[in-house]
C-alpha cells in the first residue's frame, strides 16, 4: 500500500544503518527489485497531531547525499506491507515499510 506523504512531517531520527538477515549480523538483507544491500533509516513521523517513530528499509543506492539527524526527509516511493510468520510456534504478524530512496526535503 502506497503511503501518501503530503501532509505529515517527517525528520530523520537515526543515521541509515545496514539491516541483516540474522541477529548476529552476518548476513546482508537483500532488496529483492534491486539486488542492493538494504539499509535501515529511523524517521519521526509526525501526522495530524501525532507523532511516532518510524523503521523504514531502503536499498543503498536510495540513500540520499547530506543525510543528517534532525533533518526533514523525503521518501520516493514509500509503501507498508503486511507480513506475518512462524517463530517457535508463534504467529507473528506486522507492517514493514520500505522506500526506493530518502533525501533531504528542500523548501518548497
Amino acid at each position: 500500500m502506497p503511503i501518501d506523504q503530503s501532509q505529515a512531517l517527517e525528520i530523520l531520527a537515526s543515521e541509515p544503518r545496514p539491516r541483516f538477515k540474522d541477529r548476529e549480523g552476518r548476513e546482508a538483507a537483500i532488496d529483492r527489485g534491486t539486488g542492493a544491500q538494504l539499509h535501515q533509516v529511523d524517521v519521526m513521523f509526525a501526522f495530524n497531531g501525532r507523532a511516532e517513530v518510524i523503521t523504514v528499509n531502503v536499498p543503498e543506492p536510495g540513500l540520499g547525499k547530506g543525510l543528517k539527524v534532525g533533518m526533514p526527509v523525503i521518501f520516493t516511493g514509500l509503501v507498508a506491507s503486511a507480513w506475518e510468520n512462524e517463530i517457535n510456534g508463534k504467529d507473528r504478524h506486522g507492517i514493514s515499510l520500505r522506500a526506493d530512496a530518502i533525501t533531504v526535503k528542500t523548501a518548497a
